[in-house]
């Protein structure tokens, strides 16, 4: 294994002691996760009582809910971490490491998500086993599972660019809060997508979140919003979009140290 290899495996080994040395902060998110499996149970059995026609069973669109909640809850959020670095000005000796600044916020945010995301898939399926049962189709729950896990990762390295912009937004709150709400309506995440018009599908295509929410989640249920090989090739897509993105936007920051001394 090279030097290159062994100094972001460092960056992630981080990640991971620091994820496990917050037992509590999982906890939270564990109870905040059964909160929310266990109102929108309620909702969507409610809709089907009452006659309304939501294209799938409740117990489907609740193991749906799981999978991208489950996504969201497991990819750290790692510009809040570059957000305090750039405004202590710790960022200006970072960047002069032989290790990328991106790379190693990426790494420590992928150590994070390693050891989040299996605690989180059990919390996530224990409790969509407990409020719906068991899932329709097992293999296609595993294969829902694997590009959620691919999802999370891609998810981590946005939340990376985000964290750029901190260089001239100073608060990054606002920015994480739009993309938050365009992940909310656009991903799909508790409302499946194919429960809008096929304009708003079509519009909602052209942009990351279907891929990082919607994606995974339909193909773990019995609606598949696109093929397994479609999601595969829009996650490479838009996971080199991010990063060209981010070393773009991040190289300009550079710059601009630079011109105004560190």
């Amino acid at each position: 294994m090279n030097a290159f290899v062994r100094k972001y495996l460092a960056f992630a080994a981080l990640g991971a002691r620091q994820a496990r040395a917050e037992p509590f902060e999982l906890a939270g998110r564990a109870v905040f996760f059964l909160m929310i499996l266990f109102v929108f149970s309620g909702v969507y059995r409610g809709v089907a009582a009452a006659g309304g026609s939501i294209g799938q069973s409740p117990d489907s669109v609740l193991w749906y809910i799981a999978i991208t909640e489950w996504v969201v809850f497991s990819a750290p959020i790692v510009m809040i971490q570059m957000e305090e670095d750039i405004r202590r000005g710790d960022v200006a000796y970072q960047i002069a490491r032989p290790a990328s600044w991106l790379g190693a916020r990426f790494a420590h945010g992928l150590g994070t998500l390693a050891v989040r995301a299996p605690a989180m898939l059990v919390v996530a399926f224990a409790s969509a086993w407990l409020f719906a049962g068991a899932p329709e189709k097992p293999a296609a729950l595993a294969v829902g599972v694997a590009f959620g896990f691919i999802a999370a990762a891609v998810m981590t390295l946005f939340h990376v660019g985000i964290g750029v912009f901190a260089f001239w937004l100073g608060d990054i709150a606002p920015a994480y809060w739009i993309w938050q709400k365009l992940l909310f309506v656009l991903g799909g995440m508790l409302v499946p997508l194919r429960f809008y018009p096929d304009a708003f599908v079509f519009v909602a295509k052209l942009t990351p979140f279907p891929s990082l929410l919607a994606g995974p989640a339909s193909l773990a249920t019995s609606a598949p919003l696109m093929s397994a090989g479609a999601l595969l090739l829009t996650l490479v897509l838009w996971t080199a979009i991010a990063g060209v993105v981010a070393r773009v936007v991040f190289g300009r920051a550079v710059k601009q140290l630079q011109l105004n001394g560190g």
